[in-house]
C-alpha cells in the first residue's frame, strides 16, 4: 500500500448557483413548456449551463416519462448534445459525465417505451460509458442494467432475464434503493409469467401488491399484471377485483401506459367471456391511447387482439381493416424468422380477403413479449 493517497481536484462551479431548489423547479418547468421553436440560444444555455436548473429539469423529465414518452426523448437528447458541447471546465467535477448518462438513460427509457428498440441499446451504451466516469457509478450502472433487462423483456428474451435480474436485484437490495429493487422483482415475475412459471409469478406480485416500496404507479402495474394471470387462470372474479384495485392508482401516478395495458386486458377478459361487443369496444380504447402516447409498436398489437375479436364477431372485414392498420409499423420492426414468417401468412389471407385465424394468433403469440 502506497504511504500517501492521491487527492483528487475538485473543480469550484464557473458561476455560483444563482436558483433556490424550488426555483430551479420553477425554472425548469417554464423551458419545458415552452415550445421548442420557441426557444432562444441563449434561453437555452441560461437554464442547461445552471447545474441545479438542468437537475430539476432532468427530475421532471423522469416524472413525466410515462405520460409524454415522445417528449420526454426529444428534450433528453437535446440536453445531452448540449452537455456534449461543452467542456469539462464548464462543470462542477464529474458533473459533465452524470448529466451525459443521465440525459442518455432518460432517451433509451423514453424510446423503450415507444418500441424503438435499436435506439435504445444506443442511447443506453452512451448512457453506461458516461455513467463509468462518475465517482460512485454503482447506483446509475445498475439503472442502465434494469432499462436493459427490460428491453430483453420487449425482446421476450425471458429465460435471459429470468438469469441475469437478480445479480440487478441484489445491487439495488444493497444500496437501498427500494423501488428500483421493487421493479426488478415486478420484471422477474413478469418474466416468469411469460414462461408459463405462474405460481410463482404470481406469488412474487402478490408480495409486490402488498409491498412496502410506496409506489402508487408500480402497485398498481402489479395489480394490472396479477388481474390478467388470474384471468388465465380462469380466476375470473379475483381478476376483475384486482383491475378495479389497479385503476384508481395507475391515476394517481398518471401512468397512462398502464392504463391502456389495463383496457387491453380487461378487453381480453370480457372475451373470454363472451361479451365481444364489449371487448371490442375495451380493446379499441386501449388502441387509441396508446396512440396518443405515441407508442405505436404496442398499438399495433393490440390492433391485432382486436382483429381476433372482430373474427370471433363474425365481423372479418372490420378486422382486416384493423390488420392492415398495424402492417406498417409491424413492417418497420425487425421481427425474429418466426414471427415475420407469421406476419407474411397474415398479409397473405388478408390480401386474399379471408384472413387466416390461426395466422393472426400465431403472430400474436410470437409479438406476446410485447405484452
Amino acid at each position: 500500500m502506497p504511504d500517501t493517497a492521491r487527492i483528487l481536484p475538485f473543480r469550484a462551479r464557473p458561476v455560483a448557483a444563482a436558483y433556490s431548489r424550488e426555483e430551479a423547479a420553477a425554472k425548469a418547468a417554464a423551458y419545458i413548456a415552452t415550445p421548442a421553436n420557441q426557444r432562444t440560444l441563449a434561453s437555452l444555455d441560461e437554464v442547461l449551463a445552471d447545474g441545479d436548473v438542468l437537475m430539476a429539469l432532468i427530475a421532471r423529465l423522469w416524472e413525466i416519462i410515462n405520460t409524454s414518452p415522445a417528449s420526454v426523448a426529444d428534450e433528453a437528447s437535446q440536453v445531452h448534445k448540449w452537455v456534449t458541447s461543452r467542456e469539462p471546465r464548464h462543470f462542477f467535477f464529474d458533473e459533465r459525465d452524470y448529466f451525459l448518462g443521465e440525459s442518455a438513460l432518460l432517451a433509451g427509457a423514453s424510446l423503450r417505451l415507444l418500441g424503438k428498440r435499436e435506439e435504445t441499446e444506443r442511447w443506453l451504451d452512451r448512457s453506461d460509458a458516461a455513467f463509468r466516469h462518475t465517482v460512485a457509478p454503482a447506483a446509475h450502472l445498475a439503472r442502465v442494467s434494469y432499462t436493459r433487462l427490460a428491453l430483453r423483456y420487449d425482446q421476450h428474451r425471458h429465460e435471459e432475464l429470468v438469469e441475469l435480474t437478480p445479480s440487478v436485484s441484489l445491487t439495488f437490495k444493497k444500496l437501498g434503493m427500494v423501488i428500483d429493487y421493487a421493479k426488478c422483482e415486478f420484471l422477474q415475475a413478469m418474466s416468469l409469467k411469460q414462461l408459463g412459471r405462474l405460481d410463482e409469478s404470481a406469488t412474487l406480485l402478490e408480495g409486490l401488491a402488498t409491498g412496502r416500496h410506496a409506489d402508487a404507479g408500480l402497485t398498481g402495474m402489479v395489480l394490472v399484471n396479477l388481474g390478467d394471470l388470474r384471468a388465465d387462470q380462469g380466476q375470473l372474479d379475483k381478476a376483475t377485483l384486482a383491475y378495479a384495485q389497479a385503476s384508481p392508482l395507475l391515476q394517481q401516478a398518471k401512468r397512462y401506459a398502464a392504463l391502456a395495458d389495463l383496457k387491453m386486458m380487461l378487453g381480453g377478459m370480457l372475451q373470454r367471456t363472451g361479451q365481444l361487443t364489449a371487448a371490442i369496444e375495451a380493446l379499441r380504447e386501449s388502441v387509441k391511447d396508446h396512440l396518443d402516447l405515441g407508442m405505436e409498436t404496442r398499438a399495433a398489437y393490440v390492433r391485432l387482439v382486436v382483429a381476433g375479436a372482430l373474427l370471433e364477431a363474425q365481423r372479418p372485414r372490420e378486422a382486416e381493416w384493423e390488420i392492415l392498420a398495424a402492417m406498417p409499423t409491424l413492417d418497420e420492426q425487425k421481427m425474429a424468422t418466426e414471427a415475420a414468417g407469421a406476419l407474411a401468412l397474415l398479409r397473405a389471407s388478408v390480401q386474399q380477403r379471408k384472413t387466416d385465424p390461426k395466422a393472426l394468433l400465431r403472430l400474436r403469440e410470437c409479438l406476446q413479449g410485447n405484452n
